[in-house]
């Protein structure tokens, strides 16, 4: 995996996947997001989002699974064996980046 990319091998894609990690992770919850994390065998993180219209219009929830994708791809994090879902609340609309990027770190450690 290139530091560089976010492919397909980085996300959670098909829905007994998602409902897995919901299920079976390991919960943590902040004002803006609320993380399931399980652990995987690939021997590298998955991330996967849930961005209700809660949180805005698509405009603003595009750019927050923007935002949260690009925090994963520069995270250290990404090479621990996680499957990650992210449930965003409506408070991460506005949330900073370094907001985001920093709940996102904490979580992946």
């Amino acid at each position: 995996m290139s530091q560089q990319s976010f492919t397909r091998n980085d996300r959670l894609r098909n829905q007994a996947e998602i409902r897995l990690a919901l299920r079976e992770g390991k919960k943590r919850s902040f004002p803006e997001l609320v993380f399931y994390r399980l652990d995987n065998d690939l021997g590298h993180a998955r991330i996967g989002f849930a961005v209700s219209r809660k949180v805005g219009k698509a405009v603003y929830r595009n750019r927050l699974k923007r935002r949260l994708r690009e925090a994963f791809r520069l995270s250290a994090g990404r090479y621990l064996p996680y499957d990650l879902m992210v449930v965003a609340r409506p408070a991460a609309r506005d949330a900073a980046y370094s907001v985001l990027r920093g709940r996102l770190d904490s979580v992946l450690r």
